[in-house]
């Protein structure tokens, strides 16, 4: 059995402090294990990983993964193996440094991954406090990077159009540019429940003007709509057994749990709507790498399934959901 995608999360510390993520969080522990070499520990086994299940598209968190010096002989190595591989990027550190990072030398098949919240000076330096002008300047020079970018956007607020429509004008994509479209901004374990509730109906009516909104920027759409319409029948129903996820070797998500004194630990999972901190333990060194695709047949990961973040929509249906 193979995975067809796989996420890893490299070990370098990430200097934005978004309202929605507690990545930063880790900065301490990644500095210490970058600077003890121990980070290649797991930087070594996610090519490992990627190289036992080949699969069609592997993405790149963090931590600020661009920043890492491994990073360049990760993406190397995997160049002639996956279709895809998404690094995320912040896009948050200074002029001199998006320079630095734009003369990198990359593989074809790699994405510049970035998720656009609002793109509004006023919202963005509210939920970030970085320089929106900075940002702004830091978008445009990666778009003139010889590589696809994707910026991502999310559907469940009210001022999606108008959000597309100031990104066109202030930093003007070009072909090398694609947009990716998530329905919420669920990070946080239901850090924003109230506004998914309230927000279901007006989501879906979005998600059926969508087309509509892309065309209206001047964007053709390309968007697979099979995985699209059976995770909003999850949300629609509650009936988690209809998940993808759940029958599927979709996706293998690998994140760092502990580092240091001897004892290098991520944890994985299979759903990208399970709750943040949950995950089954893997012991790099001690557990056999065959174990991550055993848990996927048998493995009691489906027992988790009523914490689905999706389930969020309506909070009536997370005790009522059948495991």
């Amino acid at each position: 059995m193979k995975f067809r995608s796989v996420r890893i999360q490299m070990i370098q510390p990430c200097h934005a402090h978004c309202a929605w993520c507690s990545t930063h969080k880790k900065n301490p522990v990644f500095k210490r294990l970058v600077q003890n070499s121990e980070s290649q520990d797991f930087h070594a086994f996610y090519r490992e990983v990627v190289e036992l299940h080949q699969p069609e598209e592997v993405f790149v968190s963090g931590g600020e993964p661009l920043l890492s010096d491994d990073l360049p002989e990760l993406l190397w190595a995997m160049a002639d193996g996956p279709r895809r591989v998404h690094v995320f990027c912040s896009y948050q550190f200074s002029r001199k440094v998006m320079e630095r990072i734009s003369q990198l030398e990359l593989p074809d098949n790699v994405v510049i991954n970035h998720t656009a919240i609002y793109f509004e000076p006023e919202r963005w330096r509210a939920l970030t406090g970085f320089p929106f002008e900075v940002y702004r300047d830091n978008v445009r020079t990666a778009i003139a990077m010889p590589v696809k970018k994707r910026f991502k956007f999310i559907v469940n607020h009210s001022r999606l159009h108008e959000e597309i429509a100031r990104f066109q004008k202030l930093v003007e994509p070009d072909d090398s540019c694609e947009i990716s479209l998530k329905i919420m901004n669920d990070q946080g374990n239901g850090m924003v429940v109230d506004v998914m509730q309230a927000s279901e109906e007006r989501v879906f009516g979005r998600m059926s003007k969508l087309d509509q909104v892309l065309s209206d920027a001047g964007w053709s759409t390309k968007r697979p709509r099979t995985s699209i319409d059976r995770v909003a029948q999850v949300i629609q129903t509650g009936d988690v057994t209809q998940c993808p996820y759940r029958e599927d070797p979709l996706e293998l998500r690998l994140a760092f749990y502990r580092g240091g004194d001897g004892k290098s630990v991520l944890k994985y999972r299979y759903c990208p709507y399970f709750p943040p901190d949950f995950g089954h333990k893997f012991h790099l060194g001690c557990d056999s790498i065959s174990k991550l695709a055993k848990n996927f047949t048998k493995g009691p990961f489906r027992e988790h399934c009523g914490k689905c973040r999706l389930l969020h929509y309506d909070a009536s249906r997370v005790a009522e959901t059948a495991v």
